[in-house]
This record gives structure tokens, C-alpha cells and sequence, in this order.
């Protein structure tokens, strides 16, 4: 049995009564929860599944089923939704998921007379959760002891299912469990991103079992999060007020979000004790901005090929523009190339390809500095080199972008070219340019942006963005480099010094 499930029968016997997580209509004390997942796994395992796939908003059913399979050692892969029908069609294909729990109905209702047919039937429910039962031939069999699949949205609509194992969930969730409670006291944390993203999977759900602590868990539109990146400040902060979270994982834009929040009701940032930041590189002036309000945020990095976190900052350990210092179950070196190397929690490999060496090459830059934190420069694959030779991360320069309001959402590119364009949808032309060259000031020469495109409906170009929101940087400098025409809509602004 895995550490998360015996932490939970622990805390059942210790602390029956004690609330463990909170919904939007119930509290469920530690007690209860290992009761009413002892019964979903019971009912699940009638069914003699292979794989699970839970597709749900997030929810206390999404919770029991999530811990019910990992109770009952069924593989589970949890579906995002706000994958496209072909990408939801790619995991059951690749994963051989033949139960399906949760929203599915108006899949099957959508698909029936089509090629995305899933050739189930509906045998009851898990809760509140529908369960179906489906019809699988023909699929590769999963890596030994596959615990958790999880699917992440890359530049390409087929992403790779990444195969954890129920230990290497264990270690990190007592790694991350161990450096955050030695810190601070974090008693309730709120859940914001979807379950389905593993980072919120396991801070939401395997880190505050392991503790002993209180989760929230909301349906997206509740905490103002809707799809994969709509957001909703006002709704976020009544969720807020509401329960008064110790701890929260968040975006870089919602990092913004909540400082725009926090300033307009100082008060909301009162019981907050850790912040933690990822999903991408994080502005040291953001972090700043945050810590002047006291939002206690600290920046990590992380990815699923080793079960989301790597390294992290501390109240006790922190740096400004690093990632923090690696966890202790983990081992990280950088080539001679900059490339960031991990070992120590290393996945068991994608479905059908096991991982067979002990150091997984990351593909991204970066190095670790002379007091062990890790700076993380960007993807390798991602690095512009311009016309002059010069070698510049986009995620460096975007990230620095992040202290400026109008210049939410900019893209660089200029691969190739003399000098850099910033890509955006924003339809003040003047606000943009102003920014810009405020930015410009933060910036050496040779990374400085010169032109400014702006264009509207950028923001919902068809494949100009993964399913997560992140730019499909190839897509941005084709169209950069596209003829313009009338129908373009394109606004070119030079920016001088």
C-alpha cells in the first residue's frame, strides 16, 4: 500500500473527525473519506478494469474516484476538459482505458454516429460520477506498475502519456510534504487549477493527506476559473474570502490576478503562508510586486516526466529569478550545453516506451548557482537566434513582460531575423509601446524588442496555442513572416529607443 493511502488510514484512526476536504456542499472528515473510498474502490474493481479514465470538473468525486484507484491499484488517467474530442479520442486509444468514470454521457450522446464512437455502456455510479463500461481491443499493454497516466498538451494535438508509478507520486508528495510543513503551518489550501493537472493533484489532494491538512475542492466556475485559462477575479476573490486558504498553487497569471486582487482588498493575503508559482518561468519584479503585498509566493519548477516538482522555493531558501533548490528526492546536473538533467524521480517512461536510462534530459536550459538554486532559462528547443548570431530565450524575455499589465499574453519571435517583434492582442496600440519600452530599459541590447504586431482574435487563432494556453511558437513566427493583406488586421508599430 502506497504512503498516500496509509496516511489516510492514519489520520482516520488519530483524527477521525478532523475535516479533510471541503466541498461546495459537504465537509468530509478523515473518517469518512477512507470509508466512502474503500466502497468506490470495492465497486470499481467489480469491473476487473485496466485503466481508469476520470474526466470531471473538480469536485469531492473526483477526489474519492482519484484515491479510490489509487486504494485499489487500478491505473488511472485523469482527462482534462478542456482536451479536444480528438485528443480525449488519442488517451483512450493510448491508454486502453476501458472504465470510464464521470462526464462522459454527453460524450457518448455526441460521439454515437461518428468516428468518435467510445462504445460504451453506462453500469451506475461512483458518487455523484457516472461509471461506463468500454469495449478495448487491440491496445499496447501499460509499463509495469503504471499507477497514474498523465497526458500533457505539448506543441503537437497527440501529447504523450506520461506513466507514473504510485511510489514516485509518494515521493514527491512526501518530498514536497516534508520541505513546505518544516516552514510554515499550512492547515487549509484551496484548490484552483483542475485536478487533471497533475501539480494540482497532487498539492490538492496527496500533499494535505500526507500532513494531516484541509483541502478545498470547487468546481472551476466557483473559484473563477473556467476552461483552461478563463479567469474570473471577482469570483476568485469571494472564493478567497469564503475560506481563508493557507496555501495556493498558481499560474503566472493567476499570480497577477491575485495581486490585482490583494490590492484592491489588502485583507485577502492575510492568512495566505505559501504561494507556490509554476507552470512557467516567473518575472523576479512579480514575485516582488507580490511580497510587498504580502502574498508570500515562491516560484518552483517542475515536470511530469518526474512527477511535476523538482526544485522550490522557501521562506527559508529563497532567490529571486531561480526556481529554488532542488527537492531531496532529487538530483539535478547541467550539461555542457545547458541542459537540465533530473534523476531521483524519474517516470517509468511514456506509454509503450519505457525510460531505460537513470538521468531523464529535461529540454530545458538552464544552471544551478553557487549556492545550489536552479535557474531555469527556458526550452531548448524554443531558443531564437538571430541574424546576428545571438542566442535568447523567449521565456526569459516574456517573463520580465510579466510586470507590465499591457503586455499580458506577449509572444516573442524573431528566429532568424535582425531583431525581435513582440506579438500581442491588444488593441491600445500606445499603452503597448509604452510598455515596451519601459521593458526595453530591463533589457541588454541585443534582447531588446523593436517591433510591435498587434492583431485582434490572436488570442483564439486555431492552433496558435497548446490546450493549456501556451504559444505554438512556430505558428507565431509563420504568420509573423506571412504576407499581410487587407484582411489581415495586423497593426506593425516600430519601437524606438
Amino acid at each position: 500500500m502506497n504512503m498516500i493511502i496509509e496516511s489516510l488510514i492514519r489520520h482516520s484512526i488519530d483524527t477521525p473527525s478532523k475535516i479533510a476536504f471541503i466541498g461546495a456542499d459537504e465537509e468530509i472528515s478523515y473518517q469518512n473519506l477512507l470509508i466512502r473510498v474503500r466502497d468506490v474502490a470495492e465497486y470499481l474493481v467489480e469491473y476487473s478494469p485496466k485503466c481508469i479514465a476520470l474526466r470531471a470538473e473538480n469536485s469531492l468525486d473526483w477526489v474519492i474516484a482519484d484515491l479510490a484507484a489509487l486504494y485499489a491499484e487500478i491505473p488511472n488517467v485523469p482527462v482534462p476538459l478542456f482536451f479536444t474530442p480528438e485528443q480525449v479520442d488519442h488517451i483512450l486509444a493510448e491508454s486502453g482505458a476501458d472504465l470510464l468514470v464521470g462526464d462522459w454521457d454527453a460524450w457518448v450522446e455526441n460521439t454515437a454516429d461518428n468516428a468518435h464512437s467510445l462504445d460504451a455502456i453506462m453500469v451506475g455510479h461512483a458518487g455523484n460520477l457516472s461509471v461506463w463500461k468500454r469495449s478495448v481491443k487491440d491496445v499496447k499493454p501499460l509499463l509495469s506498475h503504471t499507477g497514474k497516466i498523465t497526458f500533457t498538451s505539448g506543441s503537437t494535438g497527440h501529447p504523450k502519456g506520461v506513466c507514473l508509478s504510485q511510489n514516485q507520486l509518494s515521493k514527491v508528495s512526501r518530498a514536497l510534504a516534508d520541505t513546505i510543513a518544516t516552514e510554515v503551518k499550512c492547515e487549509k489550501h484551496l484548490v484552483l487549477l483542475p485536478l487533471s493537472t497533475l501539480l494540482e493533484n497532487i498539492t490538492g489532494i496527496y500533499v494535505p493527506i500526507i500532513i494531516g491538512a484541509t483541502s478545498v475542492v470547487l468546481n472551476g466556475e466557483e473559484v473563477g476559473l473556467s476552461g483552461s485559462s478563463n479567469f474570473n477575479p471577482s469570483q476568485f476573490a469571494l472564493a478567497l474570502a469564503k475560506y481563508l486558504p493557507n496555501s495556493l498553487v498558481l499560474t503566472p497569471a493567476l499570480l497577477m490576478a491575485l495581486i490585482e486582487v490583494v490590492k484592491a482588498m489588502p485583507v485577502l493575503a492575510k492568512n495566505l503562508e505559501f504561494v507556490a508559482v509554476g507552470g512557467a518561468r516567473v518575472s523576479p519584479q512579480l514575485l516582488e510586486m507580490a511580497h510587498s503585498l504580502g502574498i508570500p509566493a515562491f516560484e518552483g519548477y517542475g515536470l511530469s516526466e518526474n512527477a511535476s516538482v523538482v526544485s522550490l522555493n522557501t521562506p527559508s531558501a529563497y532567490k529571486a529569478g531561480t526556481s529554488g533548490k532542488p527537492l531531496p528526492h532529487i538530483d539535478v546536473k547541467v550539461s555542457n550545453d545547458g541542459e537540465i538533467y533530473v534523476s531521483g524521480c524519474v517516470a517509468l517512461g511514456y506509454i509503450g516506451q519505457p525510460f531505460e536510462q537513470g538521468w531523464y534530459a529535461t529540454g530545458d536550459l538552464g544552471h544551478l548557482d553557487e549556492d545550489g538554486f536552479l535557474v531555469i532559462d527556458g526550452r531548448k528547443k524554443n531558443q531564437i537566434i538571430t541574424a546576428f548570431g545571438r542566442n535568447i530565450s523567449p521565456e526569459w524575455v516574456e517573463s520580465e513582460a510579466q510586470a507590465f499589465r499591457a503586455l499580458y499574453g506577449m509572444v516573442l519571435v524573431g528566429d532568424g531575423e535582425k531583431s525581435l517583434s513582440a506579438i500581442l492582442e491588444n488593441p491600445n496600440v500606445e499603452q503597448v509601446t509604452a510598455a515596451l519600452k519601459q521593458l526595453n530599459q530591463r533589457l541588454p541590447d541585443y534582447a531588446r524588442i523593436r517591433t510591435l504586431i498587434t492583431a485582434q482574435g490572436l488570442n483564439s487563432m486555431a492552433g496558435f496555442y497548446t490546450s493549456n494556453g501556451r504559444p505554438i511558437r512556430s505558428k507565431f513566427e509563420q504568420w509573423m513572416l506571412s504576407k499581410t493583406d487587407e484582411d489581415d488586421g495586423r497593426i506593425i508599430t516600430p519601437i524606438n529607443e
